[in-house]
């Protein structure tokens, strides 16, 4: 008895003692490493003036989104601290939050730093929450008005994705433009057009639909493939998708943009197309999907307090107001939104704000989606190169799909 008593006290001693040192007070780093991707990245001014108002350095690691997927999830495998402040393209949120690489933010962020912002349904996953939004990203298409009225026409008089082709062929053989669509090879533009004909690309099982040829997922990609060989799309944009500096520079007239680009489109110190850039309600059923960026907390950092600070300091107007000014990201901020909105400083707001309207979310909190938006790119590339047809490559990658959501389940 005496023995399990004297086990039961220092038991009770040891228990007490993790309490206590649990509720020991963070120590401060020196310094913080902060995984981004270039438009997540604050300027070295600002940074300055974080470190001077809260004695902490951060460094910044760049790297592209998907470089920073494959660092983030060989250390989630390895369980190790990839970076104590963590870039989260909404790409990527299922994957990253089901490996157990971020902290749930929901009692660690305080209620009204989410509520500062838009966009905190984006980063959940089974009603948990892994990233605060720095900016939002609904995904659009501009164009230049100037070069449009060469041959006689408007943006509003696209209605479909018919008229689209048309207007770029159009374009294509008057001169104005050798490759009139900047489109990158990529899933981004298959999905941007596949939801504004109408598909959802996966039904409520989250089964594919666009394998069948009747749906209109399945029609974008065959287009979009069509647009390449027809020399609509340059040749450039299957190694290097990045469609935006081909637009800038002036060398097409349409373009797979965001909300916000036209900050840098009709800037002329960053834009050959400045002042003619406009937005393009997309065509036929009108449909979009948000992509917006955040911060999540590393699961493995000994900061997260300092993380935080961070995290808010990122969405402060000041910050906030440089991303969209300088990257055109737009703000997370809705105080900043408002402000903006009210001083007229919203190029393009219009057809933003219809555009808006037209949402449809895509399954960024599976486990599989980050695999599945990789492997669409390889598929459309292996059908832009001729290696499948345009019919074997969906097969693929529907194919790829369900087995992919099988070895999650």
């Amino acid at each position: 008895m005496k023995r399990f008593l004297l086990l039961f006290l220092m038991l009770g001693g040891l228990i007490g003692f993790g309490f206590a040192a649990g509720e020991q007070e963070e120590a401060k780093p020196e310094k913080l490493i902060y995984m981004a991707t270039p438009w997540g990245t604050p300027s070295q001014e600002l940074l300055d003036k974080f470190e001077a108002d809260s004695g902490i350095k951060v460094e910044v690691t760049t790297l592209q989104q998907k470089a920073i997927r494959d660092k983030v999830m060989t250390a989630a495998a390895g369980k190790v601290n990839p970076a104590d402040i963590i870039y989260v393209g909404i790409d990527d949120i299922g994957g990253f939050a089901s490996s157990g690489i971020l902290r749930e933010l929901d009692k660690r962020v305080p209620k009204k730093v989410f509520d500062s912002v838009y966009g905190k349904q984006f980063y959940q996953m089974d009603g948990k929450t892994y990233a605060v939004p720095i900016y939002q990203q609904m995904v659009m298409v501009d164009y230049d008005k100037s070069a449009l009225a060469k041959i006689g026409v408007r943006g509003e008089d696209i209605k479909t994705w018919k008229d689209f082709e048309e207007v770029n062929q159009k374009l294509k053989s008057e001169g104005v433009s050798e490759y009139p669509i900047s489109f990158g090879i990529r899933s981004w533009s298959w999905y941007l057009m596949a939801l504004s004909m109408g598909s959802t690309l996966f039904d409520d099982s989250m089964e594919p639909t666009f394998d069948k040829p009747s749906d209109p997922g399945y029609k974008a990609f065959a287009m979009l493939i069509d647009f390449y060989e027809k020399g609509l799309i340059s040749p450039e944009r299957v190694a290097s998708p990045n469609p935006h500096p081909a637009f800038w520079a002036g060398q097409a007239v349409f373009h797979q943009a965001w909300q916000g680009s036209l900050a840098i489109a009709n800037d002329p110190a960053k834009s050959k197309i400045a002042p003619n850039a406009d937005y393009l309600l997309l065509p036929e059923k009108h449909f979009t999907w948000s992509l917006p960026g955040g911060l999540g907390i590393s699961a493995y950092t000994k900061y997260p307090k300092a993380v935080e600070e961070f995290i808010e300091f990122m969405i402060t107007e000041e910050v906030q107001l440089f991303t969209y000014e300088t990257i055109g990201m737009f703000p997370a901020l809705k105080s900043l939104f408002q402000r903006l909105g009210a001083e007229g400083k919203i190029d393009g707001f219009e057809v933003m704000s219809e555009q808006a309207k037209y949402l449809i979310p895509l399954p960024y909190n599976t486990p599989w989606y980050s695999e599945f938006n990789t492997e669409a790119t390889n598929a459309l590339v292996r059908a832009a190169r001729g290696e499948q047809s345009v019919d074997q490559a969906i097969k693929a990658l529907a194919d790829f799909q369900r087995k992919l959501k099988k070895e999650y389940e």
